[in-house]
C-alpha cells in the first residue's frame, strides 16, 4: 500500500492520528457551519458522478438554474509520481485549498493528500509499475470491539462501497490499522484518478457512518 513505502505517517507529518469517525465529524461540522443542510437522493449508479459535480456546485451561493459541471480533463497518459504530483497540481480543488498536496519520502515517494472539506481527511498515492494505488484509513485496529464480528461484516457489505477494498495495514510506526483502499491503472485519465481519490474520500466516510457501532470512542 501507498503508506508501506514510506516513512510517512501521522507523527511524522506533524498531525495527530485521527479515526475515521472523527473526519466524518469535523466533516459535518464544517458543513453545518457553512450553512450547508443535508438532503438524500435516489438515483441510478451511471449518474453518480454528475450527482457529484451538482453537489459541489450547490455547495456556492444561490446559483438559480446555472449549474455548471466542474470538468478535470487530461491525455492519457503513463504516470510516474512526479508527473501525477505536478497534474493534481494544477487542478482548481488544490489552487482553491480544498486539497492540500505534498510529495512524502521514504523508500519510494508518494502523495499525500489532504482533504479539507472531508475533515483534513489524507488519502495517499503511490505509482507502482502499471498501477495507481490509492488509500486512507478507515479505524485502528485496536479500536474495534469485536474484530471478528467486524471482519465478517465487512466482508459480507463489499457493495456498500464502490471502487474500494477494505484491508489491515501495518504503519511504519508498527500500529496496524483498517483501510480503505483502490487501484487503477497508471495510464487512467486524470478524470478517473480524481474520481478514485473523492470516491475513496466518500466511502471512508461512508463506512464510518455504517460501522460506528462497532468502534470504542
Amino acid at each position: 500500500m501507498p503508506r508501506q513505502n514510506g516513512s510517512d505517517n501521522a507523527a511524522g507529518s506533524g498531525r495527530s492520528l485521527k479515526s475515521s469517525t472523527d473526519y466524518m465529524r469535523e466533516m459535518r461540522q464544517r458543513l453545518k457551519d457553512a450553512g450547508l443542510v443535508k438532503r438524500e437522493f435516489w438515483i441510478r449508479p451511471e449518474n453518480v458522478d454528475a450527482l457529484r459535480g451538482i453537489e459541489k456546485a450547490l455547495r456556492q451561493p444561490y446559483l438559480g438554474k446555472r449549474i455548471k459541471l466542474e470538468d478535470f480533463m487530461t491525455e492519457n497518459t503513463q504516470w510516474t509520481i512526479h508527473s501525477l504530483h505536478k497534474a493534481l497540481a494544477g487542478l482548481d480543488l488544490v489552487i482553491q485549498g480544498q486539497i492540500e498536496l505534498a510529495l512524502t519520502e521514504g523508500t519510494e515517494t508518494g502523495i499525500r493528500l489532504i482533504l479539507t472539506e472531508y475533515g483534513d481527511l489524507p488519502v495517499y498515492l503511490a505509482v507502482e509499475g502499471e498501477q495507481i494505488l490509492a488509500d486512507t484509513t478507515l479505524i485502528e485496529t485496536r479500536r474495534v470491539k469485536d474484530p471478528a464480528a467486524f471482519n465478517d461484516l465487512v466482508l459480507r457489505s463489499r457493495d456498500l462501497f464502490p471502487l474500494s477494498s477494505v484491508g489491515i495495514e501495518r504503519l511504519a510506526d508498527g500500529q496496524e490499522v483498517y483501510c480503505l483502499f483502490g487501484a487503477l491503472s497508471a495510464a487512467s485519465s486524470l478524470t478517473v484518478i480524481v474520481q478514485e481519490i473523492l470516491t475513496l474520500a466518500d466511502n471512508v466516510i461512508h463506512a464510518a457512518e455504517a460501522f460506528e457501532d462497532h468502534f470504542t470512542a
